[in-house]
């Protein structure tokens, strides 16, 4: 099977920003890039297992001692991953393409980052991405302390004694794919400055 992180290059070659980068950058189509990312990631995955799947039935002569619709669920799990794998592709396209993405990028050189890892019950300071459910809320580039969860975290807004939800990709946090281990993403200005004090 491929490396997991082929995605990763992939849009790394197509806009000339990492992923991380594209985390940090002030606009809703890059801010929403390591989400679809994922999911094509994902996607991908498992359009591949499939298609393995179904060659090893044929490999293994498995389709001439069984009924003919022994195929039928294979290749129907094959064409259903597919659509999904079109439309995650159409969705990566459609924010790599995006023209306010690619003017904001043309513009300004992509921030220097790196990552932190983190754990669930950690409670960790994050700058909230720009995605749209977070530009929605006014949440967008604010820095708060966030609690982290399995898929999810909290925090509590100032003047509310109940804390929100946010998901994972809209608080900042990052699943890398080739650990399995989640992360958050600090400037790194941010970190010289913690390493003066």
């Amino acid at each position: 099977m491929l490396h997991p992180d082929t995605i990763s290059r992939w849009v790394t070659r197509a806009t000339g920003r990492t992923l991380d980068q594209h985390a940090a950058d002030p606009i809703p189509a890059a801010a929403h890039l390591p989400d679809a990312a994922a999911t094509l990631r994902h996607t991908r995955t498992e359009l591949l297992l499939a298609v393995d799947r179904l060659r090893t039935l044929l490999i293994n002569d498995d389709d001439l001692t069984a009924t003919v619709s022994t195929l039928a669920g294979p290749l129907e799990t094959i064409q259903e991953l597919a659509r999904e794998y079109r439309y995650a592709r159409n969705c990566i396209d459609a924010l790599i393409d995006d023209p306010a993405r690619a003017v904001y990028a043309e513009a300004n050189p992509g921030r220097s980052v790196r990552r932190r890892h983190v754990n669930p019950g950690d409670t960790v300071l994050v700058v909230l991405p720009h995605t749209d459910s977070c530009r929605s809320q006014n949440l967008a580039g604010h820095t708060i302390h966030i609690t982290v969860g399995t898929s999810d975290a909290r925090f509590r807004p100032r003047g509310s004694v109940n804390p929100l939800r946010l998901s994972h990709a809209d608080a900042g946090i990052y699943r890398d794919p080739t650990s399995d281990r989640l992360y958050i993403l600090q400037a790194a200005a941010d970190e010289a400055a913690a390493s003066d004090h």
